[in-house]
């Protein structure tokens, strides 16, 4: 029998420490009910910004679900998640569609602001309330993911994860550009430290190195590369010693957990040097439409809206769907190790004016989302809304491949995925679409879809989430009852 190791057990070599995934042998029994201890929910939350094209997202309900509410006065009704609409068609695809609740009929009234539609989205997205109206940010207190990082990112290496794709710009009408490319809040002033580069984000996770903010505006600087560096040697080479160790002491079910693990580390280690040779990051074709020079439905000066800030290569893939498959993959790996229980992830940030040539989706995802009821537009937005999808499916379908001893770590996630937009040609904040993935460590029921009273506060769902996380919340931002129906 394979001795019990510790969750902090980690493989060290010449200046790194690499964390374990989920093992049998990490079990620890009761004296009472000799039952082994359950792996942890993680929770995570990932932003779409600019709203969906409701009309290709809201499920058309086939049969009603086994379960209907015994309580008629919420007049809720559920449906069997089938049929699914273009922008969900990727769920499907990839076989993970019972493990999703569509919810419809949320709100979320503290992202709106009078004369400002994006910027108040975003930064109160995770917060419960409004964001201050002023050039210095703001906001009505921590984020949501942020009161789960104090409560349970003690018992990880780092307490949270804020992870991006693109870098922002300054604000309009007043309001700082800060609400639109950060939804994660630490305190009321200060957001979370946005994440961007997938090098940078690896080489922190994996060898202890202390968080920076990326700085866009650097020049580059040639790197010394040194025989420990993670990228050209690769950390499996580094821990080969302890890593021999330890499988002579696994079981065969945990040996073919670890093998496959650190296969998808060093799988990881390859793509960033192949992007690390990238010439240029994605940005510089995805946003060739300056910001100063588009045209808004509202007429708004654009004169003092900075030039977007590009970044170089370096670590960023040159197609944006590489970057964010490996960002979530490294996301992936750090809660199948515990590295992390938390992350919040942004496909882009809000009023993002990026295109997507490679879905020939080729004009401003923010001006065609003022579709003003043009078919080629509706066409266009479906085509990057399911793209997001596709990238989020993708990332679930890996989670439920991963063993963790009679569950998969798909069942033991609490993710939300959504919008603080519902149409963005409306800029409306209700009925805003978001699902709900995971199984929540066996408190979620997926394979629905939940038409809510309207209207309920998305902090109802927020509440849910923390409770099967094991943090007992009475109330958050503008909830009610915490009452959503995931369980």
């Amino acid at each position: 029998m394979s001795p019990v190791i510790s969750r902090r057990t980690a493989l060290r070599g010449l200046g790194t420490a690499v964390a374990l995934p989920w093992l049998e042998a990490m079990h620890r029994t009761t004296a009472i009910a000799a039952t082994p201890a359950k792996p942890p929910v993680r929770m995570g939350f990932f932003y779409v910004p600019n709203g969906v094209h409701m009309p290709e997202w809201r499920p058309s309900d086939g049969k009603p679900s086994d379960e209907q509410p015994s309580d008629p006065k919420r007049r809720i009704s559920e449906h069997a998640l089938t049929n699914l609409p273009a922008i969900l068609k990727p769920l499907e695809q990839n076989k993970v569609s019972d493990h999703v609740v569509v919810l419809s009929n949320l709100e979320a009234k503290h992202c709106f602001a009078k004369g400002a539609g994006h910027e108040p989205a975003g930064g109160g997205f995770l917060v419960g309330a409004q964001c201050k109206h002023s050039e210095e940010p703001e906001v009505g207190g921590i984020s949501v993911d942020q009161l789960a990082a104090r409560k349970i990112g003690v018992r990880t290496p780092v307490d949270s994860l804020a992870l991006g794709i693109d870098p922002g710009h300054r604000g309009d009408h007043g309001f700082s550009g800060t609400y639109l490319s950060h939804i994660s809040w630490r305190t009321r002033t200060m957001p979370s430290t946005l994440e961007l580069n997938p090098k940078e984000l690896f080489t922190r996770l994996f060898r202890n190195s202390k968080p920076r903010r990326p700085n866009w505006n650097a020049a580059p600087v040639a790197e010394s590369i040194t025989d420990t560096d993670p990228v050209r040697a690769s950390i499996l080479d580094l821990i080969q010693e302890d890593t021999r160790s330890l499988q002579r002491q696994l079981g065969f079910a945990d040996q073919r957990r670890l093998e496959e693990y650190l296969e998808g580390l060093r799988g990881i280690e390859k793509r960033i040097a192949t992007h690390e040779a990238d010439p240029q990051s994605h940005h510089h074709r995805s946003f060739n439409e300056d910001p100063t020079n588009r045209a808004l439905h509202d007429g708004e000066s654009a004169d003092h809206i900075p030039e977007l800030i590009i970044p170089d290569g370096r670590g960023i893939p040159a197609v944006y769907s590489e970057h964010v498959d490996l960002m979530l993959d490294i996301m992936t790996l750090a809660f199948q190790t515990d590295t992390t229980r938390i992350s919040s992830f942004m496909f882009s940030y809000e009023k993002s004016g990026r295109s997507y040539p490679d879905i020939e989706a080729p004009g401003s995802h923010h001006s065609t989302s003022h579709h003003q009821d043009q078919a080629a537009k509706h066409a266009e937005l479906v085509r990057i809304n399911a793209h997001h999808v596709e990238l989020f499916a993708r990332m679930l379908h890996r989670m439920s491949q991963i063993d963790e001893g009679g569950s998969t770590l798909l069942d033991n996630v609490a993710l939300l995925y959504g919008s603080g937009i519902s149409d963005g040609n409306k800029h409306n904040h209700d009925d805003l679409p978001v699902m709900v993935a995971g199984g929540g460590g066996g408190s979620f029921r997926g394979g629905r879809h939940v038409s809510l009273d309207k209207p309920t506060p998305i902090c109802n769902v927020y509440l849910e989430m923390l409770r099967a996380a094991g943090i007992n919340q009475e109330s958050f931002g503008d909830s009610t009852d915490g009452f959503s129906k995931l369980t």
